[in-house]
């Protein structure tokens, strides 16, 4: 119920400062357990809230605890849409030192619940959380990014909760973190923000320095559209960093929300490619840290790309579910191996091949082209023979290059001999058409 206590079976997890009001499993719930009684003074941090609400109604929040119950008064529960949850100043887990100056270390569950029924239009709560981690140090496997996010308000507030900033105590000093984004909320619906983000500056106003209420402050007098500069981190999977052959990369992205890349066609050994043109920034490929601008996608979700046009590619790309498979060839560049993201998973390829002829695409470019080549050699034709003259009878090679001695010549030494090998061998490969068996059987004898 509402301003009341709900009853936990055993076993049932209360729900962390830092989730979205989901249950946690597993080990976390020994641990949540012991910080129900009281969150270590180094970690320690306290705000006040105001919350101004209408006659007859209620906070939409749920309190458990109390002197005859498992600890000290927590919240335990938002109501999506109720008034607590909009003002975006309270995460779950938070403990409640105080309602309108009244102190609840002595009060029963009963007497907590009554007080806040009826406390009145304006209720003013002191608030302990727990103060979200230090500021990363400068390590080289870190890549950190800024990007600039508009957003709108609601009411009083952007969608999100911020916790942190400085502290006279310089133990308890952290940066401005974005500790919760409110499902449907202004910060939720735009899509860039993310639980851990730090906030640098709003409205060019740095926020450098600035103390948790001086941050709130700002955030309230922003008008109804501001400016927030966000700082980032990317961690980059070692398998990306080291590889040189395709990948497999999966992203799991929230529901509605777009992958954030762009495509464009380049060329690859004179074969027509699709690659990512774009990424954009704070988006979920960009925090995935698996791909980057000049990349070559080479199957989505197990459908190649070899003969798509852009537009199909980009049209397949925009169907993907919440998780999407990508083969790609990584654009050579300096990458630093880093932690990866949970929301990404990357292996190495099991295509024997970039372009497989049996892989569905986009649509086939001649019938049958998915059937397996016949390789046999024809009747009373020496292999030997097969394969050096029928991949170099390409139609648009010239077979009367005065440079090729025809066969009988007197030989030539070993170094002129390497020479005209290695000419031949260069102009069969410009001459080469993609899937062709000359094509085929020259890049893999060549």
């Amino acid at each position: 119920m509402l301003c009341g206590l709900s009853r936990e079976t055993p076993g049932e997890a209360d729900d962390g400062p830092y989730s979205k009001g989901g249950k946690d499993a597993g080990g976390a719930d020994v641990a949540l357990a012991c910080r129900r009684q009281s969150i270590p003074e180094e970690f320690r941090g306290v705000t006040v809230v105001e919350l101004i609400k209408k006659e007859g109604s209620t906070l939409g929040l749920t309190i458990s605890g109390g002197t005859d119950k498992d600890g000290k008064p927590r919240v335990s529960n938002l109501r999506p849409g109720g008034l607590a949850a909009r003002s975006d100043l309270l995460n779950v887990g938070d403990y409640i030192r105080s309602v309108n100056g009244i102190h609840l270390t002595r009060l029963r569950h009963d007497e907590i619940i009554t007080l806040l029924k009826n406390v009145g239009e304006r209720v003013v709560l002191e608030v302990e959380y727990e103060l979200p981690p230090p500021a990363p140090e400068n390590n080289p496997g870190t890549i950190s990014k800024t990007v600039d996010v508009s957003l709108y308000k609601e009411g009083n507030s952007f969608g999100f909760v911020l916790r942190g900033g400085a502290h006279e105590d310089g133990h308890k000093c952290r940066p401005l973190v974005l500790t919760y984004v409110r499902p449907g909320g202004p910060a939720d619906r735009e899509g860039s923000l993310k639980v851990g983000d730090r906030l640098l500056s709003v409205d060019g106003i740095p926020l450098h320095g600035a103390s948790h209420a001086i941050a709130l402050a700002t955030l309230r007098q922003c008008s109804h559209e501001a400016l927030f500069q966000v700082e980032y981190d990317v961690a980059i999977p070692d398998i990306v960093a080291s590889t040189s052959g395709s990948l497999m990369v999966e992203i799991t992205k929230t529901p509605g929300s777009a992958l954030g890349i762009s495509l464009t066609t380049g060329s690859h050994r004179n074969k027509p490619v699709i690659t990512i043109e774009r990424i954009k920034p704070a988006s979920v490929v960009d925090r995935s840290g698996a791909l980057h601008t000049g990349d070559h996608i080479l199957s989505i979700d197990g459908t190649s790309t070899e003969y798509c046009s852009l537009l199909e590619a980009t049209k397949l790309l925009a169907s993907v579910s919440e998780k999407v498979r990508l083969e790609i060839l990584p654009v050579p560049q300096s990458r630093q191996p880093l932690k990866p993201s949970e929301a990404v998973k990357v292996q190495r390829s099991e295509q024997p091949h970039r372009w497989d002829p049996c892989m569905p695409s986009c649509h086939s470019p001649r019938p049958g082209h998915c059937r397996t080549p016949t390789w046999a050699t024809p009747a009373g034709q020496d292999q030997s023979r097969s394969l050096s003259s029928t991949p170099f009878s390409s139609p648009t090679m010239n077979h009367t290059n005065p440079s090729t001695l025809p066969r009988g010549s007197q030989p030539m030494s070993p170094r002129t001999t390497m020479g005209r090998r290695r000419q031949r061998r260069r102009e069969h490969k410009s001459s080469c058409k993609p899937w062709s068996l000359p094509f085929l059987l020259g890049c893999l004898y060549a």
